[in-house]
């Protein structure tokens, strides 16, 4: 893309590890001032370097912790901090995140690389997301708002608004207030949809939608496109798809790596 082109990129959206079919969960919101990455997933910071320069990216927003939302901060921070360090960047997180940040400096930060001792600690900024519905965050090139999700670690639901347009992300979420409210009156809303059927009793509680339950959030609120994401069986995207689209009505699409709004 362009300097002056802006939208949305998906690097990845797989719900656990890269495949054949792409990295996990990345994104990037373009715009004339550069990049922001939404989810850090593996695999996701090679296929950004693959297409950009690296220095296009203004600030790294993760969702929650997992590791298919995460895991590749540490790839970040070591291609950030050698052969030579970086200006830091600003690093967007929910609360609780700062452990995960401080194992991974523990775990794969090179003593003998005075560049290197705390790579994470080295290439962010870290700023805890509040969740509140209500605080904003000046991003270049788009206002950010993060909202509470649901899932089994804290979790944002994030809405970038950008022109009187609005982009959302449901993050990994069950059905609740803060993902519906991220997702009201969007242009485009990414929505993850880990089931295709009701899962069961054991898996329930977790936090993920259902193909139908992303559909149905998306009609209820009022957004105009959905794009559904983080299946758990890449095979069952026309399944998901159609189950979607029956409850929406709307304009729907499947994520897939590489595709670009």
């Amino acid at each position: 893309m362009s300097g002056g082109d802006f939208g949305l990129e998906v690097l990845g959206c797989n719900a656990t590890a890269p495949s054949a079919s792409g990295p996990a969960s990345g994104y990037v919101l373009h715009s004339e001032l550069g990049a922001i990455l939404v989810d850090a997933g593996p695999g996701t910071m090679a296929a950004y370097a693959a297409r950009y320069e690296l220095e296009r990216v203004r600030a790294i927003v993760v969702t929650h912790m997992h590791a298919d939302h995460s895991l590749d901060l540490m790839a970040w921070a070591y291609r950030w901090t050698f052969p030579a360090a970086r200006e830091r960047i600003p690093l967007y997180l929910p609360r609780g995140a700062e452990q995960a940040l401080r194992g991974f400096d523990e775990l794969y930060g090179i003593p003998t690389l005075p560049g290197m001792h705390r790579p994470i600690e080295q290439s962010f900024r870290v700023t805890t997301l509040e969740m509140d519905g209500d605080t904003r965050h000046e991003l270049p090139g788009w206002t950010m708002i993060s909202f509470e999700a649901r899932h089994a670690v804290p979790s944002a639901a994030l809405r970038f608004e950008r022109a009187g347009r609005a982009v959302a992300f449901s993050s990994d979420t069950g059905d609740c207030p803060g993902v519906r409210a991220a997702a009201a009156g969007s242009d485009l809303f990414v929505c993850e949809a880990t089931w295709i059927d009701e899962p069961d009793a054991d898996s329930a509680g977790h936090g993920h939608l259902t193909a139908a339950q992303a559909g149905r959030i998306a009609l209820e609120v009022g957004t105009r496109s959905l794009l559904v994401t983080h299946l758990a069986d890449r095979s069952a995207s026309a399944e998901a798809l159609r189950l979607a689209a029956e409850q929406f009505g709307g304009p729907v699409r499947i994520a897939t790596a590489g595709m670009r709004l």
